[in-house]
């Protein structure tokens, strides 16, 4: 594996992933299907399947636009199709899960510290965050479907980088990946710090960040 020295002291903005980083995927994927099992033992067995169906659809399409480099043609009607359709299903499994242990104290230590903190997400966040109480937290949200690139595109990257008028070394960003946040992050030429990977606990990555420089290895 490769390692990296970081200087903390040029970072003056943070981007943070959502799904994976800011809470667990694979407890919600859990939570989902318990709750597609007590809807169809309920009597909605037709729309709890297709809900399924479609969330299994979409995730699909969207791997396969990633393995192709990360380029995405959509629109926004479609995006507001599948959003309704995970606040309904998706968004009180996610309230109900919450966020990782010390994603809150982390948002917190790292807002006081640098001057953005935004959200960099493959996927429309907005209704994830507010279920997980977390939408003050940030002072912008991109989406990469809606940008039209997912990560391991450099261009959701570089996007941040102009609106913030930030040079690439001045942008550090925190996802779960390596596969996608850290190669997304690095060929724009960012500093990337991956859950499992860099840091195991959100008080360990508090901890680190408060060391002028930081090891990151994948």
């Amino acid at each position: 594996m490769r390692s990296e020295e970081i200087d903390i002291g040029a970072v003056r903005a943070v981007s943070w992933d959502v799904d994976g980083t800011l809470y667990s995927t694979s407890r919600l994927t859990t939570r989902f299907l318990l709750a597609v099992l007590s809807a169809s033992l309920g009597g909605n067995a037709n729309a709890a399947w297709r809900a399924a169906a479609a969330m299994g659809r979409f995730r699909k399409r969207m791997e396969q636009a990633r393995a192709g480099g990360g380029r995405l043609e959509t629109d926004d009607a479609s995006i507001e199709e599948r959003v309704a359709l995970e606040r309904a299903w998706l968004s009180p499994e996610i309230a109900a899960l919450g966020a990782r242990p010390g994603v809150s104290s982390a948002l917190r230590a790292l807002r006081a510290r640098f001057e953005s903190q935004v959200v960099l997400s493959d996927f429309e966040p907005t209704h994830k965050l507010a279920s997980l109480g977390l939408l003050d937290c940030f002072d912008a949200i991109y989406s990469g479907e809606r940008l039209g690139y997912l990560k391991p595109s450099p261009e959701p990257f570089r996007r941040i980088l102009r609106d913030l008028d930030l040079q690439p070394e001045s942008l550090l960003h925190i996802g779960d990946r390596p596969e996608t946040d850290g190669a997304g992050a690095e060929a724009a030429g960012c500093r990337v710090l991956v859950l499992g990977h860099d840091f195991h606990s959100f008080a360990g990555l508090e901890s680190m960040l408060a060391s002028r420089e930081v090891r990151a290895r994948r």
